[in-house]
């Protein structure tokens, strides 16, 4: 009861500060019973403005592509933050994953599993979880 408490007031306050600073709530996934708009977190720092929440539910959230800055195409991310002043936050450490294994692979470390990013010449390039790129007051918590 406790824990539901202080969900409710967490997100009740990050609504709070949102609304303050005519900046939205985009809301991932979904914590206790509500369903955000967006299914990936990318979508939704794709559809974020500065002064932005982002918050994630609970989940598994798979790595299904990547995505680079513009004129670094070496460095991709499974989330790639490039706008300013967006507030991105897991709503529960433990259970808030980016997974960097297939979709449909439980989070384990088989190789065959492994989503090693975009290929190059020389093999894979590797992938980032979240990326923040030239982009200034960004925040990521939890």
């Amino acid at each position: 009861m406790r824990r539901s408490i202080a969900a409710v007031l967490t997100v009740c306050g990050c609504l709070a500060i949102a609304s303050v600073a005519n900046a939205r709530v985009l809301l991932v996934g979904t914590y206790h019973g509500i369903h955000g708009q967006f299914k990936t977190i990318q979508a939704a720092v794709n559809a974020a403005h500065p002064g932005d929440w982002i918050l994630i539910g609970p989940g598994d959230y798979k790595t299904k592509g990547s995505h680079a800055p513009g004129g670094a195409a070496t460095r991709p991310a499974a989330v790639l933050i490039t706008k300013p002043g967006i507030y991105l936050r897991g709503m529960n450490r433990n259970t808030v994953i980016i997974d960097g294994t297939k979709a449909g692979s439980a989070c384990n470390s088989r190789l065959a599993d492994q989503n090693f990013g975009p290929k190059s010449a020389g093999g894979a390039l590797g992938l980032n979880g979240i990326m923040v790129w030239k982009a200034n007051n960004v925040w990521v918590q939890n």
